[in-house]
């Protein structure tokens, strides 16, 4: 069984091929935007604590900009006459792009800078680094074998599940970190509030895929995903004014 492609859909129906082409913009030009903001406030922190969250932030916005590139390429070419240019790894690439917040979340926690509190044990230190090597290699996995085979109904099944897993993992770290008295009313709080919502509605893009697997239709489908595609685009464009608002402090 494999699961009808983005692109299938968008041959058929020009009208949600052009919604989706206009969100796919939004993420490409936000992802953009986010990116060069992150990149700003790294050159001009000198605290080296914090260069690994910038790397992070810097990282999502990169994802979210490849998502909407390859989102706006297939979208354009499925409804003209060029040759459609399929990106069955599509899904494979924002799955890296939810990792990537999550991980964010979970490097500010750490992070004896952000959070007035001690640092990882070694042993600490040694777990989550594999723990999310595993989630690396699950986000290759995708990448990689949708590329190979297709929108596989198994693959579409593990990126749903493991967006699930990594949406819960970066929020876990977020609301615990939130919950800190040492960071609230801060940037770094005020940031993760901003966080927060794109990892709530970037889960719903890859989970609302599963309920193809139970029959509901492709096209209802799409139209509900679409939704959640312009959310996260939206609250992510809310957290690119904050780190912009940051840059403004230095």
């Amino acid at each position: 069984m494999v699961v009808q492609p983005l692109q299938s859909v968008f041959a058929s129906e020009p009208n949600l091929a052009f919604i989706f082409f206009i969100a796919f913009s939004l993420m490409l030009a936000l992802g953009v935007r986010f990116g060069l903001y992150a990149y700003w406030n790294m050159q001009a922190t000198d605290l080296n604590s914090q260069a690994v969250l910038w790397e992070f932030l810097l990282f999502v916005g990169s994802t979210a900009a490849l998502y909407g590139l390859l989102g706006v390429l297939e979208a354009a070419t499925a409804v003209t006459q060029m040759s459609v240019v399929a990106t069955p790894y599509r899904d494979g690439v924002f799955l890296a792009f939810l990792l990537l917040l999550a991980l964010t979340m979970r490097e500010i926690y750490d992070n004896d800078a952000l959070t007035n509190a001690p640092g990882d044990s070694d042993g600490g230190f040694e777990h989550r680094r594999s723990v999310e090597m595993g989630f690396a290699v699950v986000v290759a996995g995708s990448v990689f074998g949708s590329g190979i085979v297709g929108n596989h109904v198994v693959l579409t099944a593990i990126e749903g599940v493991a967006a699930t897993v990594f949406a819960s993992y970066g929020l876990m770290y977020g609301r615990e970190q939130l919950s800190r008295s040492s960071v609230q009313g801060t940037m770094i709080d005020s940031l993760l509030r901003h966080l927060l919502p794109v990892v709530a509605f970037g889960l719903l893009v890859l989970v609302v895929d599963l309920t193809m697997l139970v029959g509901l239709n492709v096209v209802i489908v799409r139209h509900i995903q679409v939704v959640f595609v312009i959310m996260t685009a939206t609250t992510l464009m809310s957290a690119t004014i904050k780190l912009r608002q940051h840059i403004a402090w230095f």
